[in-house]
């Protein structure tokens, strides 16, 4: 385990206590405020190198508590054994997936939303050693904006900082001609933003908001702060939050600015993304059932279509 949780070293700040509060709504610590019905949900998750000892039962239990409409998926090591989680599911995985194979998937349901033009994005793989973008264009049922949807998986750990940053470029170059090509871009995923051995986690989302701001792409807020945990400098079996997944748009006009927000779920939501402890022996279930990171929903208002 120690092996891909080592790279979980961004800091992340908590406002502990915060949730006991009654009188906030559940969105306010990052707590499922259900599916809404006026809402495109898109659940964004690494899930950490399936299907491998994965508590699969569990996990499908998750993703029908999340609703979604689509999913993008990172750290996917087997997608034939995705349909299992959610029977009608349409599924497409990159081909590529860096040296460890951890392939990239956007799944969807064909009930809810159409996605098209699914394109793989070799010059993030950096000739093979890490992995691509995967993008596709998302359409509703009936009411909603379409959008494009990119999902990335950067190069992860602190000394894979300067490999992230050659990424970042090319990134911006895949989301400009997206922007060029509909104007509503959704870019989500492990961003792996853990600093630098010169460079703080904050350092380094400051360099990439830079380097990515000529796209207009604009950073969402994650609501409780963490999107993952890893396993402290310690080793203590106190497991530390931190936000290494990020969630990014440009244009959506028609999504007002206080709903730039998502929400992580699972484990950041049950401990209010505070430090916990926890070990094989006495297991957090989403942590030790599925993955190290966190569901990060995204809810888009229906009813609104592009002018």
């Amino acid at each position: 385990m120690a092996s891909f949780i080592a790279r979980l070293r961004a800091p992340v700040i908590v406002a502990l206590g915060v949730c006991a509060h009654a009188a906030l709504r559940p969105l306010a610590c990052g707590q499922d405020p259900g599916p809404d019905p006026r809402a495109l949900r898109v659940v964004v998750w690494n899930l950490r190198n399936f299907p491998g000892g994965h508590d699969r039962p569990h996990l499908r239990d998750r993703l029908e508590q999340l609703d979604p409409s689509v999913l993008a998926l990172q750290e996917v090591l087997d997608p034939s054994a995705l349909p299992e989680l959610l029977p009608g599911f349409r599924w497409h995985a990159s081909a590529a997936g860096g040296r460890n194979g951890q392939h990239l998937v956007i799944g969807w349901d064909p009930e809810r939303v159409d996605v098209e033009q699914l394109i793989e994005h070799e010059a993030l793989a950096m000739g093979g050693r890490v992995r691509p973008a995967l993008s596709g264009h998302v359409e509703p049922h009936g009411s909603g904006a379409d959008f494009h949807l990119v999902v990335v998986h950067l190069k992860a750990t602190r000394s894979g900082h300067a490999v992230r940053r050659e990424q970042w470029p090319r990134l911006a170059s895949v989301v400009e001609d997206r922007v060029r090509t509909d104007g509503d871009v959704l870019v989500v995923g492990d961003f792996n933003v853990a600093g630098g051995p010169q460079h703080s986690a904050d350092d380094e989302l400051d360099a990439l908001r830079h380097a990515l701001a000529p796209t207009g792409l604009h950073l969402w807020e994650t609501t409780g702060g963490c999107t993952a945990y890893w396993d402290g400098s310690r080793r203590d079996r106190w497991w530390e939050p931190s936000r290494l997944d990020l969630v990014w748009s440009a244009g959506l006009a028609h999504l007002p600015e206080q709903r730039h927000r998502a929400w992580s779920g699972a484990h950041c939501a049950h401990h209010a993304c505070a430090p916990f402890s926890a070990s094989e022996h006495h297991p957090d279930p989403d942590l030790h059932g599925i993955s190290d990171h966190c569901p990060i929903v995204i809810d888009l208002p229906l009813g609104d279509h592009d002018p």
